[in-house]
């Protein structure tokens, strides 16, 4: 598989971390491996880097 490269906002980032987290506690039991798969992907992404104003 090949390797994609995005650039996001952090921001947009943010944004993205928040959906997995949501997609994530719609699954139960049943579905351990999507599970596993979304924690990995979660994982693989970096913090948004905290600004302050």
């Amino acid at each position: 598989m090949a390797t994609k490269v995005i650039e996001v906002a952090d921001d947009e980032l943010t944004l993205i971390l928040a959906a997995l987290r949501s997609y994530l506690t719609d699954f139960g039991h049943d579905e351990a491996d999507l599970q596993r798969a979304i924690k990995r992907l979660i994982a693989k992404l970096p913090r948004p880097e905290k600004t302050v104003a």
